[in-house]
């Protein structure tokens, strides 16, 4: 339920709060005190157009706030996805519009969009009048209404799970094969890769070992000369490394018995001597085993420029481009499959719509018996609101196609997201007329008794808690007045019912009657709102009936009102 608003400089309401009530919530007062303008500023807390016309004179914002408590667990579990959490079941809503253009939505203190705003509001309030939320101006609404009141939308459910894995099998197809030239094109350019790369016969640390050698082979000059060089000084030249640490081992070596302290320097010399030979045989076979050919360089350098242009292609190092290899021969494996795959999702989808066409038609049985049993239902509840001659159908259009999978009434056709074809709710409301959409015949006030008579047979399966009627009223008195409040008051036994009235037969109904007021105060004038006591309400009932000059008959006859509900 709505349990409190607060407007602030929204058209000529400069400070409004006020909390409702469950049960019947009635607003009356004279004309242009500003009872549309407290519904505007509520549809614009329910996600509609902002219009900075709206913004009070002299002022740069409007800010609109309401606090709703919800009980229903889808509505919480809606709130929840958008990550806003509630631990008390309280939803509280601010918007503000601003003549910057700067316009702002917040729900729990949590910034949301307009379009996630809108699909909170659409869950919370019914409104129903001349403004965004008339919902029988909407077609597409329609076949919501005949599965609430026929029981169909646990068929509906069904069927939508299954079309909606129907159509993703059906996109995947599609996808499949108007990518098959497309496939081939790849194969074809995955061989070319994979060959490509398997002609190279690459190794993991080729790379680093060719640099190594072509690092090598550019410096041979320098290393032949330092090896020459260091074979001369070690062992080629009179006076060599080797031969003189031969002369120190000779002439050490005879004393060792003599003086025991030589024979760790002797000992450490002949090791000297047998590393430094080892370290002479290294450089002479090094030397032996150099072979710096021009052309090895050349093909050094080629391989390595041949690794270079792969790494453009496939990755940064050697390592890169093998796992790439390995990544297209995958690719290529699960393009080989795709025949196969597109085959068997075909009887996969086969297999579907059959599971589809007979949900299909069982959901399109029901919504027919429905729409039966809501056109008796609706016509009969619009009577007692002494809307005599009136007529109420509901019109189903099943287009034909040659492509279908699905024959109902003996025509081929395709379903759509929510069964078979469209339907629309018709409407005659004069005796004689043919029957016409509903949406472009109905008045305003015939829309508000309509969808009261509709929320009168919908009360138990509408999970919608707040429900507001503007222009119920229009074109009736007497005896229909009082139907229309009789069905307002059980409409309000399980919603929280708003209506805004002309009509004292109504307001007499009210479980809590407000009244809007209008007052210039200086040059301004503004609009306020206020919870009457039951004296005033009596006092409301009597101006309502007999305008301003109260009677003591106009009085009684309030009270008569008041008590006799």
């Amino acid at each position: 339920m709505l349990k409190e608003i607060r407007i602030q400089n929204f058209a000529i309401i400069e400070n409004l709060a006020v909390s409702f009530e469950s049960g019947l919530n009635v607003l009356t007062g004279e004309t242009g005190a500003g009872k549309s303008i407290i519904i505007d500023a509520l549809n614009l807390l329910l996600g509609g157009r902002a219009d900075t016309d709206s913004i009070r004179t002299g002022e740069t914002t409007a800010l609109v706030e309401g606090l709703f408590q919800i009980s229903n667990e889808d509505t919480l579990a809606m709130a929840r996805e958008i990550g806003i959490e509630t631990s008390d079941g309280e939803l509280h809503i601010k918007r503000q519009i601003s003549n910057s253009g700067k316009n702002r939505c917040f729900l729990n203190d949590s910034q949301i969009t307009v379009s996630t705003l809108s699909k909170i509001g659409n869950r919370l309030v019914d409104l129903h009048g001349q403004h965004d939320h008339q919902t029988l101006l909407h077609p597409e609404i329609h076949v919501d209404v005949l599965d609430l009141f026929g029981k169909s939308k646990p068929d509906r459910d069904a069927f939508v799970k299954e079309f909606g894995e129907y159509q993703n099998q059906v996109k995947k197809l599609q996808s499949l094969n108007t990518d098959e030239k497309e496939r081939l094109q790849r194969e074809e350019f995955l061989n070319f890769q994979i060959s490509e790369i398997d002609a190279a016969n690459l190794s993991e640390n080729e790379e680093e070992e060719l640099k190594a050698e072509k690092n090598k082979l550019r410096h041979s000059e320098k290393i032949r000369s330092a090896l020459q060089q260091s074979q001369a000084l070690l062992s080629e030249q009179n006076g060599s490394i080797l031969e003189s640490l031969r002369q120190v081992l000779k002439d050490l070596g005879p004393l060792v018995e003599v003086d025991k302290e030589l024979e760790a320097p002797f000992q450490r010399s002949q090791s000297a001597f047998y590393e430094l030979e080892e370290v002479d045989d290294a450089l002479r076979t090094h030397d032996r085993s150099l072979d710096f050919n021009p052309e090895k360089l050349e093909e050094i350098e080629d391989r390595l420029a041949e690794i270079s242009g792969l790494k453009r292609k496939y990755g940064n190092d050697v390592a890169e481009i093998l796992a790439k290899r390995e990544q297209f021969a995958a690719e290529l494996e699960r393009l080989a499959g795709n025949e196969e795959n597109m085959k068997k999702l075909v009887e996969e989808i086969k297999e579907k719509e059959k599971i589809i066409s007979k949900l299909a038609i069982e959901l399109a049985d029901k919504r027919e018996e429905g729409a039966k049993s809501l056109k008796q239902g609706v016509e009969k509840e619009l009577k007692e609101l002494h809307m005599n001659g009136v007529r109420f159908g509901v019109d189903f259009n099943y287009p034909a196609d040659s492509e279908g999978f699905v024959e109902y009434h003996q025509v081929k056709m395709k379903p759509t997201p929510v069964g078979l074809g469209t339907l629309e709710f018709l409407f005659s409301p004069n005796a004689g007329e043919d029957l016409r959409p509903l949406a472009k015949i109905a008045s305003g006030g015939e829309l508000s008794r309509i969808m009261l008579a509709l929320k009168s047979i919908l009360n138990k399966q509408d999970t919608i808690p707040v429900m507001i009627f503007d222009e119920v009223d229009t074109g009736i008195g007497g005896r229909v007045a009082e139907k229309v409040g009789d069905k307002l008051k059980k409409v309000s036994k399980t919603k929280q019912v708003f209506c805004i009235t002309h009509l004292p037969q109504i307001a007499g109904m009210a479980s809590t009657h407000y009244r809007v007021e209008k007052k210039v105060e200086g040059k301004r004038t503004r609009s306020g709102i206020r919870k009457l006591e039951l004296e005033e309400r009596v006092e409301e009932l009597a101006r309502m009936s007999s305008g301003e000059k109260i009677t003591e008959a106009s009085l009684q006859h309030a009270r008569e009102l008041i008590s006799g509900h």
